[in-house]
């Protein structure tokens, strides 16, 4: 099954946008999907409710710090990297969707819908596979 499809299932099931994102990748970042699951839990709806950044941007930011990383903790080393991954994926995000701001692709300011939740997860899951085969 495809990325794309399950985090879309999972969404369906009940798991916020950042956790459908993030916990299709728990066995690749080496975590067990608990564990992703329960980190990602406040990302949802815009951080915490507050329609800010979308979860499904917030849940593929979590995967590309985890795959990115040195975890260098004596001399962080990789910031700057995994910050330009970071921003490659917003840029692509917003490019197709024109925002990443949850209360904007949702429509709520405009009475507009830019992206449904799943289509930001479905987007997310794209492009971070695709900016994963390239590390």
């Amino acid at each position: 099954m495809s990325k794309i499809k399950e985090a879309a299932e999972r969404h369906e099931r009940g798991y916020n946008c950042a956790q459908a994102v993030a916990c299709c990748y728990s066995e690749e970042m080496g975590i067990d999907e608990q564990t992703v699951f329960e980190l990602t839990e406040g990302f949802g709806l815009g951080m915490g409710g507050m329609e800010g950044t979308c979860g499904a941007v917030s849940g593929a930011v979590a995967v590309l710090g985890r795959m990115n990383s040195t975890g260098n903790l004596a001399k962080p080393d990789s910031k700057g990297s995994t910050y330009q991954l970071t921003r490659e994926l917003i840029r692509r995000f917003r490019m197709k969707n024109q925002s990443t701001v949850c209360r904007e692709l949702k429509g709520m300011t405009t009475g507009t819908m830019l992206r449904s939740c799943r289509g930001c997860v479905e987007d997310s899951v794209r492009i971070l596979d695709d900016i994963l085969e390239k590390l």
